[in-house]
This record gives structure tokens, C-alpha cells and sequence, in this order.
């Protein structure tokens, strides 16, 4: 599978500690030539992570790390508030459902329903992703409906129509299972560190890229080793590097 890097300058850098265990799926309302000027364009102020062409091209234009700006929900009472949603964890976890979402466009679909080459790219894709998900943060994304969904799940009130009420779920989902079967997760299967959502989501371990530095911290005192993924207050901070200081 061949994915072609567009970087978008709509997104925000990282996810607020926050892991990605949904994959949103959009139809772009547009050419796939159109999908991509859009994302690209920092007026307009919306990306996906990935775009899908009929002919079964892939653009990546947001790091599966960072965030796109593609199902924004907030907790203002407006039509794109949180509650709205008909999924249980947007609804309770009051964060704006960017921060832990990965998103797909696929282009040239009014109805949502997909190009043959177009839904063999998809399917490659989310078994991509998923494995990415397991590589970068320790968490199996379920090969199913529940994770799997489309934006009107999200934004129903914005969105009702989005990715069309011909967008081939189940299909997509059989398919992915069925390459997840053959090996597109690692062998044996990765265990997450912890299971989602401990405290709204955010993960009760360092990631294994931080694992030895957290360590080190703790031992010396600079922190006390809880909420590794949490963001920290100016007050902390300077505590931090304080307590480093004093070493």
C-alpha cells in the first residue's frame, strides 16, 4: 500500500495526551483534487489524517500523532456539542472528539458508496492505522461497528448525512478483520498498557518511547510518577525543573 505524504497545516501537534481508539469515516463532498486543495489551505481550517480517491490513491495529510481538525465537538451547548453524539465516550469524556479520533475522506462518494479500488484502499488503510495505533501507543483499536463509525455518529446534529446511507460498514469491517486475521497486527497481539478509557481516556502509563526517561524522573524525586500523559500546569512545571535543579 502506497500512502502519499500532503502535509496539511490545519492540526494541532499531538492529541492532549489523549489515544486514538476510533476511526471516524467522511465523505468529502468533492473531487478527491478538491478534498486535497481544501486540507491544504489553512483558511479553510479542516483536515483529515487521510484521503481516499476512486482509483484507490492514498494522501496522508496529518500524522496519525497529531491531530486533524475533522469532527470538532464542543461543550458549548451548540449544535456540535458533545451530547449530542450518539457514542457513549464522546458524550462522557466532554473532549473535543479530535483529540481521539482517527479520520478518513473519501472522495468523489455523495452517497457514501465506494469505488471497488477505492474500498480495497480503505480496508488497507484501517488495518494500517490499526497497527500504527498498536505500534506508537499500546492499544488495539476493535476491528468493529463500535470503533469503526462514520461523522454522524459524532455530529449528528452537522453531519446527519456523513459518510452516506450507502457507506459499506459492515463490508469494510469483514474485510479488516479478515486481513487482521493473516497477520496485518503484529504476532502474537499487542497487549495495551492499559485499557481505554482509564480517567477519560488518557493513558495511567508512559508510552514505551518515555518508559526509561519516567523511570529515571521518578527515582530522582523530579516527579512523583502518576499521570504521565497529563498536561501540565505552569506551577508544575516549574516544580519540575526546580526539583531537577536541586539534584
Amino acid at each position: 500500500m502506497q500512502i502519499t505524504q500532503r502535509p496539511s497545516p490545519n492540526r494541532n501537534m499531538g492529541r492532549q495526551g489523549q489515544v486514538p481508539d476510533f476511526i471516524v469515516c467522511h465523505i468529502t463532498g468533492g473531487s478527491f483534487t478538491s478534498a486535497i486543495n481544501t486540507i491544504l489551505n489553512a483558511a479553510n481550517q479542516v483536515s483529515y489524517h487521510f484521503v481516499v480517491a476512486r482509483d484507490g490513491t492514498i494522501v496522508q495529510a496529518v500524522s496519525i500523532e497529531d491531530t486533524a481538525w475533522a469532527n470538532g465537538t464542543t461543550n458549548s451547548g451548540d449544535n456540535r456539542d458533545n451530547r449530542h453524539s450518539t457514542i457513549a465516550a464522546v458524550r462522557e469524556r466532554r473532549r473535543n472528539a479530535n483529540q481521539f479520533t482517527v479520520s478518513i475522506g473519501f472522495a468523489d462518494s455523495a452517497s457514501g458508496e465506494l469505488a471497488a479500488a477505492q474500498l480495497l484502499a480503505g480496508v488497507n488503510l484501517i488495518g494500517h492505522i490499526v497497527s500504527e495505533v498498536v505500534r506508537i501507543y499500546g492499544y488495539n483499536i476493535p476491528v468493529a461497528r463500535s470503533n469503526i463509525i462514520g461523522h454522524f455518529e459524532i455530529n449528528p446534529h452537522t453531519r446527519a448525512y456523513c459518510p452516506g446511507p450507502r457507506f459499506p460498514f459492515d463490508e469494510v469491517i469483514r474485510r479488516v478483520q479478515q486481513n487482521v486475521t493473516v497477520g496485518v497486527l503484529p504476532e502474537p497481539p499487542v497487549t495495551p498498557q492499559v485499557p481505554l478509557p482509564p480517567v477519560g481516556g488518557v493513558m495511567a502509563n508512559p508510552s514505551a518511547w518515555a518508559r526509561e526517561a519516567w523511570e529515571w524522573a521518578t527515582e530522582l524525586g523530579i516527579t512523583d510518577g502518576t499521570n504521565p500523559q497529563g498536561v501540565p500546569t505552569r506551577e508544575q512545571m516549574i516544580t519540575l525543573l526546580y526539583r531537577y535543579h536541586k539534584i
